[in-house]
């Protein structure tokens, strides 16, 4: 199979006249004007496709409404058009990408949806070492949304080292599907992650190829793209469409007509920034002791450093760092991390509960068969039962290792039917105080699907709908200068 991918790493080679101008195009049309995620920027890259850069690129078909309403034809209500509700089928079909925003709901629903149930991503609102032990552990990886800028293109080495083996990582080969690879850019290198059938048989077939094939194939994808595009709207899909159609014509505009660079002050250099520079997302995971930073914008990943038993402190670093660079008063960046899923945690531990409670009431079988007499086991729940809760099977039951501390207990307990009586009470206490933990997750996951319904939704027709009904009775106008009176009056 290696050697397979390796062939067809080498025909794309071939078909690519250079690697740094493949490079470059994979670059450009990647970074967003809003603080979500990229949009295209200079030269758009032409959608699905990374080795084809050696001639101009094609701007892609645009999303076009539905054909109903149209008046002779022409189309006249083009707005009531774009508002209509997307169906299900025109987001399959559609080859673009949408901007995703710094949201863990959404980024959530992205890993269940890719098959990844064992990893959760939440917000960090601190790099504080307090702060962060407050968050589910291990944590497995960082998301980091900062403004992307010109300049970043020159941070990269001239003749960077090429991405090692053991190292999965994918290029940025299509505009706005940064938030996606930077995830995947995790999950992929963590092997306590169990990815589920389709994204591991993503990653074998992918393993040997180079970051911009890597990045090809994710961009070509069909499910990892629809499940990106879940929460889209028409809106949304025409305006990517529309932002790579302007920058397509920009761009050949451009080539038919190279301007010479001109010396700007500061200030005129400051605007053109804030205009032009858009949002990124990027991944810091450590893998075989040393942090990755992994940008699907940069031709190869950055090894930050060996980190011993704490990577995040080499990571915080780098990102405070990256902060610094930024004016004062140009601070907007979001950091997600990529945690263990509580509920697996939970899981585990009562797992290892169970295994010590069934060892323990063996061993009273044998020394007091009526022990159960002098126990609390009629008020609490069944074996059966906790299996049945938590969805554990007796096989990992029988497989888990109860900590070294635990083990030391029961030995010590084994010696008098009272104490291995006393030591069961206290396990079945703590295995009640797991059920409670497990509920408060199911609810915040519950919560969160909610969110993520709820955003999956659009009220862009019945918005658009009550505006028009306003306007057309006549009222419209009044409304927003009232709108604009007050807004004057504070």
């Amino acid at each position: 199979m290696a050697q397979d991918l390796h062939m067809e790493d080498v025909a794309d080679d071939q078909r690519t006249t250079s690697e740094e101008e493949r490079r470059r195009s994979s670059k450009i049309g990647t970074v967003s004007s809003t603080p979500s995620e990229p949009t295209g920027k200079n030269i758009p890259q032409k959608r699905g496709s990374s080795s084809e850069t050696t001639s101009s690129p094609k701007s892609t078909r645009i999303l076009r409404p539905h054909n109903r309403d149209r008046q002779n034809g022409s189309g006249a209500d083009a707005v009531a058009e774009a508002m209509m509700p997307l169906t299900d089928e025109e987001r399959r079909n559609w080859t673009g990408w949408v901007e995703l925003e710094s949201d863990p709901a959404l980024f959530n629903f992205i890993l269940r949806e890719n098959g990844v149930e064992d990893a959760r991503v939440q917000e960090v609102l601190s790099l504080d070492t307090e702060m962060l032990a407050e968050l589910p552990q291990p944590i497995y990886g960082f998301i980091f949304l900062f403004r992307y800028r010109d300049e970043d293109d020159e941070i990269e080495a001239e003749d960077p080292p090429k991405c090692p083996r053991h190292v999965w990582f994918a290029n940025q080969t299509t505009s706005n599907a940064c938030a996606t690879v930077a995830l995947l850019n995790i999950v992929m290198n963590v092997p306590e992650i169990n990815l589920g059938e389709a994204l591991a048989s993503f990653k074998q077939n992918t393993q040997g190829l180079k970051p911009a094939y890597r990045g090809q194939r994710l961009s070509q994808n069909d499910s990892i793209r629809y499940i990106h595009n879940s929460f889209a709207r028409r809106m949304d899909m025409l305006n990517a469409d529309l932002g790579l159609q302007n920058d397509f014509e920009k761009w050949e505009k451009s080539k038919r007509n190279p301007k010479r660079k001109k010396v700007t002050n500061s200030n005129r250099k400051k605007k053109k920034d804030e205009e032009e520079s858009g949002f990124h997302f990027i991944a810091y995971v450590p893998i075989n002791g040393s942090v990755w930073r992994l940008d699907g914008l940069q031709r190869h990943p950055v090894n930050l450093g060996t980190c011993g038993d704490d990577w995040i402190a080499v990571a915080r670093a780098h990102i405070n760092e990256r902060l610094h660079q930024n004016d004062q008063d140009d601070i907007q960046f979001s950091l997600l991390s990529l945690c263990k899923n509580p509920l697996q945690s939970i899981r585990q531990q009562v797992a290892e509960n169970l295994n010590l409670i069934m060892s323990i009431e063996e061993s009273l079988e044998n020394m007091k068969p009526d022990w159960r007499a002098f126990t609390l086991c009629d008020k609490v729940p069944k074996l059966d039962e906790s299996r049945e809760f938590f969805g554990l099977s007796q096989e990992i039951i029988d497989e888990a290792k109860p900590p070294a501390s635990a083990l030391k207990n029961f030995q010590l307990a084994s010696m008098e039917a009272s104490s291995l009586i006393k030591l069961h009470e206290e396990l079945l206490r703590e295995q009640m105080a797991f059920r409670g933990k497990y509920m408060v997750e199911e609810v915040s996951i519950g919560h969160e699907n909610g969110q993520a319904a709820k955003r999956k939704q659009d009220c862009s027709p019945r918005i658009y709908n009550s505006m028009k009904e306003l306007a057309e009775a006549g009222v419209m106008k009044e409304i927003v200068q009232d709108i604009r009176e007050n807004k004057d009056t504070k």
